[in-house]
């Protein structure tokens, strides 16, 4: 048998068993003996699998003033570094 039909024979006996372990996951979090810790875990997987990760937003500096000030800031440290070398060896 190819990779790909295991695979796909893999993922479909997968799909096959999600209601069930969808019902499971249901009766352990409302399960009183069920500690906070495990039910905080399944809810998260369940949210991360069926609703998506949220989104990390980037915030990306625009500003002209902040990203002059970065490049003279990261221009010092440079000028230092070369100023520390040239000490060393010179």
């Amino acid at each position: 048998m190819k990779k790909e039909n295991r695979v796909d024979e893999l993922r479909g006996r997968f799909l096959d068993m999600c209601p069930e372990m969808i019902s499971k996951i249901h009766d352990l979090v409302a399960d009183p003996s069920t500690p906070a810790a495990t039910k905080a875990q399944l809810i998260g997987m369940v949210l991360e699998r069926g609703m998506g990760k949220p989104e990390t937003p980037i915030r990306v500096a625009t500003d002209k003033e902040a990203i002059d000030n970065a490049e003279a800031e990261l221009m010092a440290i440079v000028q230092e570094i070369q100023t520390e070398d040239e000490g060393e060896n010179g």
